[in-house]
This record gives C-alpha cells, sequence and structure tokens, in this order.
C-alpha cells in the first residue's frame, strides 16, 4: 500500500513551542519579568539577544514541521526532513518491537496524540516518533503496522478473503484486568501517595512565607495546639485530606488501567489525564519480571514488566509494566493466558549452605572503608560501624533466604532480593549471551556465579551468585543446546 508524503499535524507547531517556553521559563520571568523596564545596560543586552534566539526558536519549529514528512510505502516508514541538509531514513515496519501512545491534556483538547514505534536499535535511531497527529491517522498507522507484520507470519495466497480474515483477527482482543475501586484503594495505600501531600504542604508554606509575615500564624497555630480537641480535629482533617488525596492521585495514574492481548500483541492502556499506551509482539517479549517490594510481600501483591528489545518510554509512564499491585496469585496466571510459552513454576531449588557460609565470610569493602573513615575522622561515634555491619549481614542472609533457581526444559528462572524481590523469567532462545564465573573463594567452597543477557534498552543482565557448581554445568549445557530452538529476529 503506497501513500502521498504527510506531515504531521499544524498543532505540532505550538506543542513544540510550549515545550520551549516551558524549557525557558526561568530565563523569561527573570528577563522579562524581575527586570521589566530596567535602566541596567547588560540587562537590555541581555532581552535582545534572548529575544533574538526565541524568535529563531520559533522560525526552527515551524521549518522543523515543514521539511518533516512520512511515506508508508511497501511496509516501509520513509521519513525525510531537514531544508538545507536533507535527511533521509527508511524504517522497516517489520523491524518495530513496541508500540506506544501518549495523550496528554494538550493533545486531548484537540482530539490529538503521539505515537512511536519501537524497534530493537540501541542508538537515537531506534524510534520513529510521530509527536502530534490525530488519533484517526494514529490508529490507521497501528493497523497498518499489525497488517504487516501479520502477513510476514501467516502465509496466504494474497486473496481478499484471506486479507480481511487478517484485518479482523488483528482486531479482537481479549481484555485480561481493569481495575475495581477495591483495587484502587488497594494501590492508593500500597504506593504511600497519599505521602506526595507532605512535599507539596511544604512548597505551599515556603511559598506563601515569601510574601506573607508567617510569625504571627505560627504563633497562632501554636495557642491552638494547646487545646487538645483542636489538635484530635486537626489530626483527623489531616488524615483524611492525606487519603483523598492519595486516592485522586493513583486514580488519575491507575484508574482507566487495562491490559488486553490479541493472537500477537499485548496492550497496556493506563491514565486519566494523561493517557498512555504500550503494545509488543508475544514473540519479541525477551523476559518477564516479577518484583515485589517489602510492602507488596507483606499484602501479598507483585508487579510484572515485560522486558523487551525495544524502548519502554519514559520510565516514569511504565509502560511495559502489567499493572503494579496485582495479588500473586492474579499476576502469575496473568502470565501464562498472555504469554501460553512462559509457565511460572513456583517451587524452585534453593541455594546451599555452602552458599550461605560464603556469604558471611565475603568481605564487605564498603563497610571497612566505612569503618576506617569513622575511626580516623570521628572516633566517638563507633557505633556507627557495628550498626552498618549489622545492617549489611541481615541483609546478606534476606538474600540468602529469598535467592532461588530453577531450569525447567526451555525456561530459566531466578530470584533474589532481600527487602525488595525479583524473580527473573526467560526462555533459552531469548538469551543473547550467558557468563560462568567463579571467584577463589567460591572455589574453595564449590560454588559459581551465573549471569544471563537478554536484549533491551540497555542490555538486560541477571545475575544469581553462589550457586553449586554442578548446577552452574547443568546451566552451561542448557545454553548450549539453545541451536535447537533459536529465533533469528
Amino acid at each position: 500500500m503506497e501513500e502521498h508524503a504527510k506531515r504531521l499535524h499544524p498543532f505540532k507547531i505550538p506543542f513544540e513551542l510550549g515545550k520551549v517556553m516551558k524549557g525557558n521559563l526561568f530565563f523569561i520571568i527573570m528577563l522579562y519579568v524581575l527586570n521589566f523596564g530596567t535602566e541596567k545596560t547588560y540587562m537590555k543586552v541581555l532581552q535582545i539577544g534572548f529575544l533574538v534566539y526565541l524568535v529563531w526558536r520559533v522560525i526552527s519549529v515551524i521549518l522543523q514541521w515543514y521539511t518533516y514528512k512520512y511515506q508508508i510505502k511497501e511496509g516501509t516508514v520513509h521519513i525525510t526532513s531537514g531544508l538545507i541538509s536533507k535527511s533521509f531514513r527508511t524504517v522497516p515496519f517489520l523491524k518495530v518491537q513496541n508500540v506506544q501512545r501518549r495523550t496528554t491534556l494538550f493533545h486531548k483538547l484537540f482530539n490529538l496524540t503521539s505515537l512511536t514505534f519501537e524497534t530493537g536499535m540501541t542508538d537515537d535511531q531506534g524510534s520513529v516518533p510521530f509527536e502530534v497527529i490525530s488519533q484517526k491517522e494514529a490508529k490507521r498507522l497501528e493497523q497498518e503496522l499489525s497488517l504487516i507484520q501479520e502477513l510476514s507470519v501467516i502465509e496466504v495466497d494474497g486473496t481478499e478473503e484471506d486479507i480481511l480474515e487478517i484485518i479482523e483477527s488483528v482486531s479482537e482482543k481479549t481484555i485480561h484486568f481493569t481495575p475495581t475501586k477495591q483495587d484502587v484503594l488497594k494501590a492508593s495505600f500500597t504506593s504511600l501517595s497519599f505521602l506526595a501531600l507532605i512535599p507539596i504542604v511544604a512548597t505551599i508554606y515556603n511559598t506563601l512565607d515569601d510574601f506573607f509575615n508567617m510569625e504571627n500564624a505560627e504563633g497562632l497555630l501554636a495557642t491552638l495546639l494547646d487545646t487538645w480537641w483542636i489538635v484530635t480535629i486537626a489530626l483527623i482533617g489531616i488524615i483524611c485530606i492525606a487519603v483523598a488525596f492519595g486516592i485522586i492521585s493513583t486514580f488519575v495514574k491507575y484508574g482507566k488501567y487495562e491490559i488486553s492481548s490479541d493472537n500477537e500483541r499485548v496492550y497496556i492502556k493506563k491514565g486519566v489525564l494523561d493517557e498512555s499506551a504500550f503494545s509488543i509482539q508475544k514473540e519479541k517479549v525477551q523476559a518477564v519480571e516479577i518484583t515485589q517490594s517489602l510492602i507488596k510481600r507483606m499484602l501479598g501483591l507483585a508487579e510484572v514488566k515485560l522486558i523487551s528489545a525495544g524502548s519502554t518510554g519514559d520510565k516514569e509512564l511504565e509502560t511495559n509494566t502489567l499493572y503494579p499491585f496485582l495479588s500473586v496469585d492474579r499476576a502469575y496466571a496473568m502470565i501464562e493466558e498472555i504469554l501460553p510459552t512462559y509457565k511460572v513454576e513456583r517451587s524452585m531449588e534453593r541455594l546451599s549452605k555452602q552458599a550461605f557460609k560464603v556469604r558471611m565470610l565475603r568481605p564487605s569493602f564498603f563497610w571497612i572503608l566505612t569503618t576506617v573513615a569513622i575511626y580516623y575522622f570521628k572516633p566517638a561515634i563507633w557505633y556507627v560501624s557495628v550498626i552498618l555491619l549489622v545492617l549489611i549481614y541481615t541483609l546478606r542472609i534476606l538474600d540468602y533466604k529469598n535467592s532461588r533457581y530453577l531450569l525447567n526444559n526451555e525456561i530459566i528462572q531466578f530470584k533474589s532480593g532481600s527487602l525488595e524481590t525479583s524473580l527473573f523469567i526467560t526462555k533459552r532462545s531469548k538469551v543473547i549471551q550467558i557468563e560462568v564465573e567463579r571467584s577463589k573463594l567460591q572455589k574453595l567452597f564449590g560454588l559459581a556465579s551465573i549471569e544471563t543477557v537478554n536484549r533491551s534498552k540497555p542490555v538486560h543482565h541477571t545475575k544469581l551468585q553462589d550457586v553449586s557448581v554442578e548446577y552452574a554445568d547443568e546451566f552451561y549445557t542448557w545454553y548450549t543446546c539453545r541451536t535447537q530452538n533459536i529465533q533469528v529476529e
């Protein structure tokens, strides 16, 4: 399918200008608000120079929009840009690993969105962004991508009926999870989002203190706090406000969460004001990681992440995360629902007693350096060294108790961590490199450290220390048999 070259939506211009103004807001306030009408020569020079810079940025934004064109031709995105120095770029749809969509408040006001195709490349050319396009155009591009990738997998004779059948199958999705009210409430307390109210209140107080004399208010407040019933009402009010703030902020972030999939891809959507969406081909999932913080372990919750070769966007958006507050049972079941080739085994091998001995004997250079520094600079606080040593060995013991490993045909599982645990699951065909190493201390106790490397952005390393040397040999043999089912991507 061919089409004429297109530009991004014209609202790309005010969108970029808004980012320019936001990035230079400090200088605008300093030069044109706080120093408005100044008679200082150097300040006038700075104002004129900065105004010239802003005019140049406005012109460059307009030219960038005008010269940036894209075209879909024979299953490939062709992009041209530049006025004086032309740049040409081609990205085959078959190279696209992930699809991200983000709809900010600006986009919503004008029924627009932002779409990004991520490839497996690790440099700046690894993504194909369409920052401001219509919702209709974004949907068309996604459907075009899905159709081309589906046709590359399924052999068809090219008849119209076959193509229509594929298009229909692409659009069929199974919804695996949408959060209930109870899920949102549980997430608001587990994420401790209500604590975000503290810095906000502190910022408001500092701002008011800059404009008003707060000493009188502080005196009145101290008088009021001498009355017990006023203190009780104030505490109840603060708790209610904090809880309400936590629930609202959690709902804004996770209230419209949806996890779905079809035959080929996994889809994750979330956000109320600022919407984001992420999709990835199932066959492009390199590994699955299940993490649990201390609070989540106490509440039986877990966070599941899909590790892929392409970029997963802004880390703050957590686009590749299956709802971060799933129950452990639901998380394991959902992995098998969405990715049938991944099966999570609960029963795993523990580390040996020899591993415990090694971890107790392994020196902590951080503790040694800290102790030397305390002894040299502040010997009066010697007890800090003792507390640090106890903390280090406590974390080591917890990590030893939590560490597990398992080889199950094509699947390998690692679990480790002290306060926060991580369960890593991958397939042999997705591991691009392994490493087995033994320190002198490990050799004395018949142990080794093993490591897997998966394609990601950046490359994902997973290491498990102090497994038996017999298991390390089995791990090495297991990996050398990957030629039997290796997948070329």
